[in-house]
């Protein structure tokens, strides 16, 4: 099994220095992810001043603000098998089969995670590890499964 990044959710243009956005310390996916919460909390004016606020509330489980950030996969060698009929089945998880068994996936954030805790499988640790490159704040806590299943 082979999964690529093809793209994610990118900011254009770019937010000025001063807008809210830009004042967050993070990738400009996990600054998109920290404004949807702190407009939630009604706490913007603290944008950018916590660098674990992200994981704290995914740690609570508020997972709506994750759900911002999308990612296309392009998945190769991977038969229908139960992992994938599993992240097919995900809401708002689109697919294509180019056959072959090969498949596109369009994402947001949370469905990573919840793939990642209803299959642990090989390409739910896979899609982790490459949405992580983009917004590390949102699978902080996922990083010594990654180890495990690097070592195994």
């Amino acid at each position: 099994m082979k999964a690529t990044l093809l793209a994610h959710t990118q900011m254009t243009p770019v937010p000025a220095e001063d807008a809210p956005l830009s004042l967050g310390a993070g990738t400009p996916q996990e600054n998109l992810i920290e404004y949807a919460g702190r407009v939630c909390y009604r706490s913007d004016a603290l944008m950018g001043r916590s660098p674990t606020f992200i994981a704290a509330r995914v740690r609570e489980g508020h997972e709506d603000i994750i759900e911002h950030v999308r990612f296309v996969f392009r998945v190769e060698r991977a038969p229908l098998d139960r992992a994938l009929l599993t992240l097919a089945s995900q809401p708002t998880v689109q697919y294509t089969d180019l056959g072959d068994d090969v498949w596109v996936f369009s994402m947001n954030a949370r469905n990573i995670r919840d793939f990642w805790v209803k299959s642990n499988s090989q390409l739910a640790h896979e899609l982790m590890r490459l949405a992580a490159a983009v917004v590390p704040a949102v699978f902080a806590d996922a990083n010594t499964s990654f180890q495990e299943a690097a070592s195994a």
